[in-house]
């Protein structure tokens, strides 16, 4: 179009028809600005949150290190003083931010919080830029050409990763609960959403996204995910460096960061979860210090780590009770192990707490069937337990794969579940590298306990993805040593079964992140984007365009799962993932009005139809004039997997409630 204009331009003034070139001038300002500047914009807005989040993680690891200080703690190691210093401010930040949600006037709080960390940790500023310098200038003058050739390549991984970290949220979990959860708070104030039964599962991480979207934008809060995998892939590096050269840690990281799983998370999922394994590395590195440091401040220390861990997700009490066994065995002190259970209940009690203090079960709903039956939705809870695998049977032998990341559950398969077969085929490789010592068995006691443990708490092995970076580590430094013998052949397939991951995770996040990338570069506008990646928004898109301007008060009853994108007033009524919405008791057409009365429910969407099990009640009232016609339409969505991006008409109708 700017072209047009500018031709258009040049050919009025060779013509000599002066006294139109004002027009065309004005027609080329015009297109410059609707096609350029849109562009150039959605660049500097992807690049501007992931430069916020850097900053962000520099307070965090100067206030971090000034803790480090005050507890009189000595870790020489830059990276791994860094990466602690980071762990623990983010821990303090979540902390208080757990504390100030329910207290409301939530962005002030967030505010004052980031002032009183910045100020803090202001004396380690110098420090944390010299750390970061070193650490530059040991990258840049790489001695071999393996190190320089994976620098190059680690580069545009981040920076794509990152860009594509932040292009509009399209993942499926997010839209339903992730990112709606936090919008909701922020909308209503902190107090229980039955409506919406995931957001009990929400922990501590997403406190971050929370943060993020009450500055005003998604691109905070999509930015702090892709910060805590580029920190996880860190901690990979760092654990690995401790086994092998740095070579193979920057192989290991380099893996972790193609390993589908893992870029998935990073980028298209939208949940904190990577965080988990961020905070289970370096709490590894940290149960490993803790013998030959044995201040009170370590262990509370290496607690807040723990509880870290538990806070972000319910599967995460596991790997805390895994790095609380690695604790006791490296430091079988009761005093220490006073101190590290304080520090793990400071970091992790907060989600629980909101639950007990809504309803009554610390970990909603899974214990309420035990706590208070008569409370159960039975229908909800059956839904929410097939979910998360936690209904589902683990045999012995689909046990034993769990610590190989071998088992995959077929009925849910995709990207969340592919670590790739590089800690299967390199764990026998361990028993050349593995010795005696504390990381080592802090390592071992981890990844084996954990896995285990989530194998049979739940089946799914997505959930794995907190100890993947010490199982990955473990791997390389399995193979590092491998390639120091003299077993050419097996070397040989040890290097090409290596290359070919990293080509296929190389080639696997070009092909599945390149519309992503091409949204947050602006090469391809927001809203064209969402119509061809995130499921749903053109049903969200008709109820906000069709209920936008209306300012009741009343709210609308949707069925469709993703209501992130949602601008009005609405409630989730699909009664799988809906606690307040429950067959058993709203089995009648009467019981249907009452409940819509009481919850000040005007409108109800049917797209394109209502759930089987409350379906013949819901038709009633259509039948008897109690639910009226109020617009309908097509609007586009999925058929089958979304990756097949298969887009078909579906018809959509609001209804509304008569008085």
């Amino acid at each position: 179009m700017a072209r047009l204009a500018r031709a258009d331009l040049l050919l009025r003034v060779a013509c000599g028809s002066a006294d139109l070139v004002l027009p065309a001038i004005q027609d080329l300002a015009r297109a410059t600005r609707e096609v350029v500047l849109p562009k150039r914009m959605a660049l500097i807005s992807s690049l501007g949150g992931l430069l916020c989040v850097a900053i962000f993680c520099f307070l965090m690891a100067a206030f971090g290190q000034r803790v480090l200080r005050w507890g009189r703690i000595d870790i020489g190691n830059h990276v791994e003083r860094i990466l602690v210093g980071v762990a623990i401010g983010m821990i303090t930040f979540e902390a208080a931010l757990a504390i100030i949600e329910p207290l409301g006037k939530l962005t002030l709080g967030i505010v004052l919080v980031i002032l009183a960390i910045t100020v803090s940790g202001i004396s380690e500023y110098l420090s944390i830029l010299r750390s970061a310098v070193a650490l530059l200038r040991s990258f840049i003058s790489a001695e071999t050409r393996g190190e320089r050739f994976l620098l190059t390549i680690l580069a545009p991984v981040l920076l794509f990763e990152g860009l594509a970290a932040v292009a509009p949220l399209t993942g499926s979990d997010a839209l339903h609960y992730h990112f709606a959860s936090p919008l909701l708070v922020l909308r209503n104030g902190f107090h229980p959403e039955f409506f919406l039964a995931h957001s009990f599962l929400t922990g501590q991480g997403h406190l971050l996204v929370l943060a993020g979207l009450a500055a005003g934008t998604d691109k905070l809060a999509l930015a702090s995910i892709y910060l805590g995998g580029v920190l996880a892939a860190a901690a990979t590096a760092c654990i690995a460096r401790k086994w092998a050269s740095r070579t193979w840690a920057l192989l290991a990281a380099l893996a972790f960061l193609l390993t589908p799983v893992v870029f998935w998370q990073i980028t298209a999922a939208g949940a904190p979860d990577i965080w988990m394994a961020f905070f289970a590395a370096v709490g590894v590195l940290l149960v490993a210090r803790a013998k030959s440091k044995p201040q009170l401040a370590m262990a509370a220390i290496a607690g807040l780590l723990a509880g870290a861990v538990a806070g972000t997700k319910y599967t995460g009490c596991i790997v805390t009770a895994s790095l609380l066994a690695a604790f006791v065995w490296e430091t079988p002190s009761l005093r220490r192990i006073a101190v590290f259970f304080p520090g793990a209940l400071v970091a992790g009690i907060w989600p629980y707490a909101r639950n007990l203090m809504w309803t009554g079960d610390p970990v909603f709903p899974f214990a309420l069937r035990w706590l208070s039956p008569g409370r159960v939705n039975g229908y909800a809870l059956t839904s929410l337990l097939a979910d998360t695998g936690a209904s589902a049977h683990t045999t012995f032998w689909q046990l034993a794969k769990f610590p190989l990341f071998a088992w995959v559950d077929f009925e849910h398969l995709g990207f969340w579940q592919f670590f790739g077969p590089l800690c299967l085929l390199f764990t026998p490789m361990i028993v050349l590298a593995v010795r005696n010592t504390p990381l080592w068995r802090a390592a071992l006691v981890v990844w084996v306990g954990s896995s285990i443990g989530i194998g049979a708490s739940t089946g799914m092995s997505r959930f794995l993805l907190p100890i993947l970076p010490i199982a990955l580590a473990a791997a390389f430094a399995g193979a590092a040593r491998l390639h120091e013998t003299n077993w050419h052949i097996a070397r040989a397939i040890c290097v090409a079964t290596i290359a070919s991951f990293l080509l296929l995770g190389l080639g696997g996040f070009a092909l599945y992140s390149r519309s992503a990338v091409a949204a947050a570069a602006g090469l391809v506008s927001r809203e064209a984007y969402l119509q061809s990646r995130s499921p749903d928004f053109g049903a969200t898109e008709f109820v906000n365009r069709t209920l936008g301007e209306k300012e009741t008060g009343e709210r609308a009853l949707v069925f469709f799962r993703h209501v992130y994108y949602l601008r009005v007033p609405f409630v989730y009524g699909d009664p799988s993932g809906s606690w307040a919405v429950d067959p058993a008791r709203l089995g009648t057409a009467e019981a249907w009005r009452e409940f819509l009365q009481q919850n000040k429910i005007r409108w109800v969407v049917r797209a394109p139809d209502y759930p089987e099990v409350v379906a013949a009640p819901l038709r009633q009232l259509e039948t008897e004039g109690k639910l009226l016609p109020y617009a309908q339409g097509q609007v586009s969505d999925f058929e089958g997997m979304r990756l097949q991006s298969v887009l078909v008409q579906v018809p959509i109708a609001i209804l509304r409630v008569s008085d």
